[in-house]
């Protein structure tokens, strides 16, 4: 199936499916459309240089900020943009849409981990949210290795310094331990 066009600058430019490089970005701004109308201008020129990028990486922010860009070319992107984040679906783009992000730093780590051979760079460029949903459902099927290993063993992390405390907070909310 072809990748989705965009017009801007009076010239076709293809949208794959963003990864997590711009989906920061896009996703980020997409949400922030509803805010100051003030900075929705700037926001729009973020969200298509990122979805930009993906296709052609060499593109330079300063370039791009020079082309004669119509409104109505980045409003008419926003659609295809938002669907190529793999989170949207097409969904109508609204103020009061809540989406549920991934912790992109944390989901790439654990590809790291489980994908011996792999970078950091390398996922921040290919995975895509189709591509981190099938590898979620493949771990769901199949769980990695160290992931059993670490189960058969028992093994629990131990919990953050601040955790805790902050157990003990709420177990006592007054501060007070009495002995009766």
């Amino acid at each position: 199936m072809p990748e989705p066009v965009i017009t801007i600058a009076g010239r076709a430019w293809r949208i794959p499916l963003l990864a997590p490089r711009q989906n920061r970005v896009v996703i980020a701004g997409l949400m922030d459309l509803g805010g100051r109308p003030e900075a929705q201008y700037d926001t729009l020129l973020d969200i298509v240089f990122a979805a930009l990028t993906r296709a052609h990486p060499a593109l330079a922010r300063e370039e791009f900020d020079d082309w004669p860009i119509a409104t109505w070319e980045l409003l008419d992107a926003l659609p295809v943009i938002a669907k190529q984040t793999g989170f949207l679906r097409g969904a109508a783009i609204r103020a009061e849409t809540r989406i549920e992000l991934p912790d992109w730093d944390a989901v790439i780590a654990q590809f790291v981990n489980f994908l011996p051979g792999t970078t950091w760079d390398y996922w921040e460029d290919a995975l895509t949210a189709p591509r981190l949903e099938a590898m979620r459902e493949e771990w769901r099927k199949h769980l990695p290795l160290p992931v059993l290993a670490a189960a058969w063993l028992g093994y629990k992390p131990r919990p953050r310094d601040g955790e805790a405390l902050e157990e003990l907070l709420r177990l006592f909310p007054n501060g007070k331990l009495r002995l009766n």
